[in-house]
């Protein structure tokens, strides 16, 4: 059953469309605004219920069982983007909700009988390139985070996410729907195991764990040309220090540990001045909990010992942690199983990105779909998910999802149910 009409995902790249093929949509962004009116207008077309939270999240409810207290079916994604980033990266999920919704009232239209309802869900700042933490929309969600606590978030210009969704008029009100009996997410892969092994489906079925930190050193803005060098309080010094650091921590465990510093901002940014603040985000991801661990206490000493080096203070120091945990097997047994019921080859593989299925993960049954990414490329414009590659996707989530909404949201009782395919 063919799902993937391209309009609606093509509409969401139009949305902050860049001229090398990419999309600029960060979070709460006008360019963002756009792309959440396509999607109210998408849902309330295929006959959904649409609500927004506190924090900006967009649920699409498609009432599909007769009664009023059914449990839910939810997938969705994200459509914030980071800078300069590819078009696939999280519209891709929240494009195959829609599709999904619209599919399964249809069959209810032709006379199929579901004991579950579903719901498209759009999270709110998943990438945490405007606001940190990343996954913020989805850590609200499930009591991470207090809705107040996210909407006082800063981005790198002061302005708060509250403000940011006030302009685009996203601060909603609505109530947001109860914890799903079971939650999938259809994302890119952003890796090329899928790729390399010739596969259409990937089923998560472990996320790699990472701490992140967000830093700032405080210094003494002076005269780059007269202040002699032994009084000077530079606190560029100090985060270039942590970046050669943060790269070394990784090279101790070659493909055990991911670091990075990915974001960097200068105070106050001159030729001439000595920085008197430097504000980074540092990262470091494992797939071996011991080595995270060790990992991150040497990034905690890593901080210390760069603000002594160049005689500044760490001002403060934020610090977020993601554990490693395992998918649910019942889950990921029936993705598998309705990747085969397709005819579609699957692999089971890890994570090493977060996703807003992570946020959801302990909270209520949680599946994480790949399909492959060309080459690897994401958080880039170039990235590129092949059309049949989509579609394949789509329709695992739609027989993944159908027999999820005849099963009450159980997937151990899904994996029983007759799908589409049969």
């Amino acid at each position: 059953m063919a799902i993937s009409d391209p309009s609606l995902f093509d509409a969401f790249a139009a949305c902050g469309a860049t001229a090398a093929g990419g999309v600029h949509r960060p979070c709460a962004s006008a360019a963002d605004g756009a792309a959440r009116d396509v999607l109210e207008a998408a849902l309330n077309a295929a006959g959904a219920q649409t609500r927004t939270d506190a924090v900006g999240n967009q649920f699409g409810l498609f009432r599909l069982a007769e009664a009023p207290d059914a449990p839910l079916v939810m997938m969705g994604s994200h459509l914030d983007s980071q800078p300069n980033g590819g078009r696939f990266d999280g519209a891709l999920g929240v494009a195959a909700a829609v599709h999904v919704g619209a599919a399964l009232m249809r069959l209810k239209r032709e006379g199929a009988r579901f004991s579950a309802d579903f719901c498209a869900v759009n999270w709110t700042n998943e990438e945490g390139a405007r606001f940190r933490p990343s996954l913020l929309g989805s850590g609200v969600y499930v009591g991470r985070h207090t809705a107040d606590e996210a909407l006082a978030a800063l981005d790198d210009d002061g302005v708060t996410l509250r403000d940011a969704l006030s302009a685009i008029g996203r601060n909603g009100g609505d109530q947001a729907p109860p914890l799903p009996a079971c939650y999938l997410e259809l994302h890119v892969e952003q890796g090329v195991t899928l790729e390399q092994a010739g596969v259409a489906v990937g089923v998560v079925t472990r996320n790699w764990g990472a701490t992140k930190f967000d830093v700032t050193y405080k210094g003494e803005q002076a005269h780059t040309g007269p202040c002699p060098m032994g009084l000077r309080r530079d606190a560029l010094l100090a985060a270039s220090h942590l970046i050669v650091e943060a790269r070394a921590i990784a090279d101790r465990w070659p493909g055990k540990v991911h670091s990075s510093v990915g974001r960097l901002v200068v105070a106050p940014n001159s030729a001439n001045v000595v920085p008197c603040e430097t504000r980074l985000s540092l990262e470091i991801r494992s797939n071996d909990d011991g080595v995270l661990a060790e990992a991150s206490a040497l990034a905690d000493a890593a901080i210390a010992t760069a603000a002594e080096r160049a005689a500044v203070e760490v001002a403060s120091v934020v610090r977020n942690e993601r554990a490693i945990r395992p998918m649910p097997a019942a889950v990921s047994d029936l993705v598998e199983a309705s990747a085969a019921a397709l005819g579609a080859p699957s692999l089971r593989l890890d994570t090493v990105a977060g996703h807003d299925a992570i946020s959801l993960l302990g909270h209520c049954p949680t599946g994480l779909v790949f399909v492959p990414s060309a080459g690897g490329i994401a958080h880039n414009e170039a990235e590129f998910t092949a059309p049949k590659d989509v579609e394949t996707g789509f329709s695992v989530c739609l027989e993944a999802a159908a027999r999820l909404c005849r099963a009450a949201g159980s997937p151990e009782r899904a994996l029983d149910q007759q799908g589409l395919a049969a």
